[in-house]
Order: structure tokens, then C-alpha cells, then sequence
């Protein structure tokens, strides 16, 4: 039993290519998650041309360009996609998608504010408190596209849907 989303065409069934699925997860994404999303993957990853990864007007536009050039070849499709999964888990979702990782952050922004201030360092004091201010917001918006990371993660971008759409002449 194939548990995979086809398109169904009249003479063939056509499988999305698991750069296309990504591609859909990034675009659901808030905008400030896309442009770090992008900005880091771009510096971190050897076949991403960086000219200025904070350049977030045009990051997020070079970024997709790139993906999209990667979604009809087998070979590229299949790397991008490992390199992908890798980079997006390791950099983003490990500490960001779960309350626990929030924590920790908690902590050690507390911990710094307080360094700071012993220190007389007024002006990161009032960044530190900015950053435990937006913490809630933020942590609810990541814990969301950790959310939607995990389904894609279980369908269109596992072992088994990558392994599939490589082994499909």
C-alpha cells in the first residue's frame, strides 16, 4: 500500500519532488523564519552562493531560486534534500521546536542579563530584557513550525517518500 500524495495525470502519476514539499513547507512560514531559514542554510551549506546572507530582501528569493533549480534532478533533488533535513533539524528544530530548548534559552538569557548588569553593561541589559519580552511570542511561533516541520518530516521529506521519488526512473 503506497501511503504517499500523488498528482494524478491522465497517463501517469507524477510524485512532487521532496525540494518541491519543502519548498511549500518554507513558503507557510512566517516571513522572519524564512529569511533565518534562509540566511543560515546559505552560509552553512557548500553549493549556496552567498553574496550577503543579510540581505533579507533578496535572501529569501535567491534561496527558493536555488531550491527550485534542485527539484527535477535526481541526484541534486536527493542531496539538497539530506542536506536540508540535516541542517534545518541541527540548526533550528532541535532547540527551537520544543519547550525545552526555550527553557534553556530562558535561562541563559537570564543568566546574561544579570552578568550584564553586575558588569554596568546598561545597553545589553535592555537587549536581553527585549529578547525574554519577545520570548513567548516567538517560542509559540516556532513551536508552530516545529509542528509543521514533524509532517513533513512523516510524509513528503522521510527515508521512505526520498528513497521512493530517487528510485522513480
Amino acid at each position: 500500500m503506497n501511503r504517499f500524495y500523488y498528482y494524478k495525470y491522465p497517463s501517469e502519476e507524477v510524485m512532487k519532488s521532496p525540494i518541491e514539499a519543502f519548498l511549500d513547507w518554507y513558503k507557510s512560514l512566517p516571513v522572519p523564519h524564512r529569511q533565518e531559514i534562509a540566511a543560515f542554510i546559505m552560509q552553512f551549506n557548500p553549493g549556496f552562493e552567498v553574496a550577503d546572507a543579510f540581505d533579507f530582501e533578496n535572501l529569501v528569493a535567491r534561496f527558493e531560486e536555488k531550491l527550485k533549480s534542485y527539484t527535477d534532478d535526481k541526484f541534486f533533488g536527493v542531496g539538497a534534500s539530506l542536506a536540508l533535513r540535516a541542517s534545518v533539524e541541527f540548526l533550528f528544530m532541535r532547540k527551537r521546536g520544543s519547550r525545552e530548548g526555550w527553557q534553556e534559552t530562558k535561562v541563559f538569557l537570564q543568566n546574561a542579563k544579570e552578568r550584564f548588569a553586575e558588569e554596568g553593561q546598561d545597553f545589553m541589559v535592555e537587549n536581553a530584557e527585549k529578547l525574554l519580552r519577545e520570548m513567548p511570542f516567538k517560542e509559540e511561533q516556532w513551536i508552530a513550525t516545529s509542528e509543521k516541520w514533524k509532517a513533513l518530516l512523516a510524509g513528503e521529506f522521510s527515508d521512505e517518500y526520498i528513497d521512493h521519488w530517487w528510485s522513480r526512473g
